[in-house]
């Protein structure tokens, strides 16, 4: 790319898990682990977005060789390469206010 590379903004954590459909704690522990790279901003991390295409280019290919056809979504895919499995909670009943 040129000298005046358009700079794409950097993802919170949040905004991270958003996409790959997992909490914004997990993000983090993969940040604090050095298992993605990122950068602070004082107490806020935040991860730059060519980090996370990298990130998940190389997640994809290591497991093109492993990965069965299934009918999946791509957050639940990454949810899975991140051992976490959704289950449906009963609603919660509210106490009526006194």
């Amino acid at each position: 790319m040129g000298k005046h590379q358009a700079m794409q903004t950097p993802y919170s954590p949040e905004t991270l898990a958003e996409r790959w459909g997992v909490s914004a704690n997990a993000v983090r522990k993969k940040c604090a682990t050095g298992e993605l790279r990122h950068f602070r901003f004082g107490k806020l991390y935040r991860i730059p977005a060519d980090v996370v295409e990298e990130y998940e280019t190389c997640q994809t290919s290591a497991s093109v060789g492993s990965e069965v056809d299934t009918a999946s979504t791509g957050a639940n895919r990454m949810a899975a390469e991140f051992g976490i499995s959704f289950r449906h909670a009963p609603e919660r009943k509210r106490k009526p206010k006194q």
